[in-house]
């Protein structure tokens, strides 16, 4: 019924070009493709404990730590955003050639301090804001600008207490300014498959 400022992790995704697909699909056909990419969502969403507190259009994003804050929000964050990655790969890859060659995407991952409220009147939805939700919206841009589809913070990778996955590999780290965001963060990039980088993997950082 109040605002609340605690600390939450935060995974936002959202298709690339889709805006330019739906100027060829009959509307008819573009609302199939969206209802099965929120149905993927969804349920990564509520196998890992966390709530879509929007649907944007051809993306959402997706909150760890309501009612309250939890010990383990960033880790099931993480794993929400791998198994975001694994899903929407293979779904792409399972749509026909015409509209699946034309799609993308980009999740972005944090975690931090949020204020959570309530916004409306007649039609009210739970949202989160501050600096945390904002990196992590704009983490999205960051993996496009490095040929990754997920980014994430040392903060969240931390939290986590993030090994590694299988079948997965993170590179980095990147330092980088992200646009509308004074100094610079540490962003890691996971990927399905190992490719030869010159950045360097966490664990051999880490070693």
């Amino acid at each position: 019924a109040k605002p609340v400022r605690q600390d939450a992790a935060v995974v936002f995704i959202d298709l690339s070009d889709f805006t330019a697909l739906s100027q060829q699909l009959d509307p008819d056909q573009l609302q199939d493709v969206l209802k099965a990419f929120h149905a993927l969502i969804d349920k990564a969403a509520v196998d890992c404990g966390g709530m879509i507190t929007s649907f944007l259009g051809d993306g959402a994003m997706i909150l760890f730590g309501l009612p309250r804050a939890m010990p383990d929000d960033a880790a099931r964050a993480l794993k929400c955003a791998i198994d975001l990655h694994r899903g929407v790969a293979r779904w792409i890859a399972s749509l026909p050639p015409a509209i699946g060659a034309r799609l993308g995407f980009k999740i972005g991952a944090h975690c931090g301090p949020i204020v959570a409220s309530r916004l409306g009147e007649s039609h009210q939805h739970i949202t989160a804001n501050g600096d945390t939700v904002n990196l992590a919206s704009r983490l999205m841009e960051v993996a496009a600008q490095n040929g990754a589809r997920l980014a994430v913070t040392d903060k969240l990778l931390d939290a986590a207490d993030f090994h590694g996955a299988p079948d997965g590999v993170l590179s980095g780290p990147l330092l980088t300014q992200v646009r509308g965001r004074s100094g610079v963060v540490t962003v890691w990039f996971w990927r399905d498959q190992h490719r030869p980088s010159q950045a360097a993997t966490r664990a051999e950082m880490i070693d």
